[in-house]
């Protein structure tokens, strides 16, 4: 299915600034919700396969894309933990309105990061059924498709420097981020996404292939401990992805770190063979992730995985 210009549904705002859109289809009252957060730049409607995965849902299913602070150009000066903290109120409005429905939260990309830390972050918040990872790659391993080393050397030294002098919360030189990324970045969330070594303490660095399994285990252990059940995407013909990467190998390691902490995974869990970044591949490929998709979705409804 082709992307249209509309899609039909209900603007809900969940607190006084922000809004989530849920695709309605006619004649259908979904009990359960799948919450959907895009990537670094995106918003609404702007996923290439957000309206044709809507449309294949099972009646029991409405998919809502939260959209955050961080949205469109916002990413620059927002942060992980702000983006789980509205993710929160997103969820709690929801659930108050299907207090019995499933609640499975969904990420493309940097999305990604705001999933994981949802479910492994610590502090209260609404609990959720399930978790799915589509594209969880690494933005310090992606910066080489952007970056020079050079000019990513440079952008670190200049980031570090000034929150070293109190000034994290301010907006870096419009060529480290703007002229690049399209968005202004902060000193801090510019340290996050590039993560610089020799620590590689950024908050957004949750999927480098060189983290040890202690650092996964300080995620994705921590959602298996919490029984979310979990389902990772990772796209095979990723652009972001270092041709050095063993997909296959990472996504295992991150599959372990979830397993032996008790964690349920989907069956589905794995490769996406032949999907871009965004899924921007109609047919065979983009049908894969719908069908993925609905089957741990059917699986978590039906309680054989995931909280009950």
């Amino acid at each position: 299915m082709s992307t249209t210009p509309s899609s039909p549904g209900i603007l809900h705002r969940y607190n006084a600034r922000l809004v989530a859109f849920e695709h309605t289809r006619h004649g259908c009252s979904p009990p359960n919700t799948l919450f959907f957060i895009g990537g670094l730049g995106e918003g609404l409607l702007t996923t290439p396969y957000i309206q044709s995965l809507s449309a294949a849902l099972t009646p029991s299913y409405t998919l809502v894309e939260i959209l955050l602070s961080s949205a469109y150009s916002g990413w620059g000066t927002s942060s992980i933990s702000q983006d789980v903290d509205e993710m929160a109120q997103c969820v709690s409005y929801f659930k108050s309105l299907r207090p019995n429905g499933k609640m499975v939260l969904m990420g493309n990309s940097t999305g990604c990061q705001d999933v994981l830390g949802y479910c492994s972050f610590e502090g209260s918040r609404p609990p959720v059924h399930g978790a799915i990872l589509q594209a969880p790659v690494s933005d310090r391993e992606a910066s080489q498709f952007i970056y020079s080393r050079e000019d990513y050397e440079a952008n670190n030294k200049l980031a570090r420097r000034w929150v070293e002098e109190g000034r994290g919360d301010d907006v870096l030189p419009n060529h480290v981020s703007l002229q690049t990324l399209g968005a202004r970045c902060t000193a801090k969330r510019w340290l996050s996404l590039a993560s610089p070594g020799p620590e590689h303490a950024g908050e957004d660095d949750m999927f480098s292939s060189d983290l040890d399994s202690g650092r996964f285990q300080s995620t994705f252990g921590v959602v298996g401990r919490r029984g979310v059940a979990l389902m990772i995407l990772y796209s095979g013909n990723d652009g972001f992805v270092p041709a050095t990467v063993d997909k296959a190998g990472l996504v295992a390691r991150m599959e372990k770190a979830f397993v032996d902490a008790g964690g349920q995974l989907s069956k589905g869990s794995g490769i996406l063979p032949g999907a871009s970044h965004t899924v921007r591949e109609e047919g065979n490929v983009r049908e894969e992730l719908h069908r993925r998709v609905i089957e741990f979705l059917g699986d978590i409804e039906q309680g054989t995985i995931g909280n009950t």
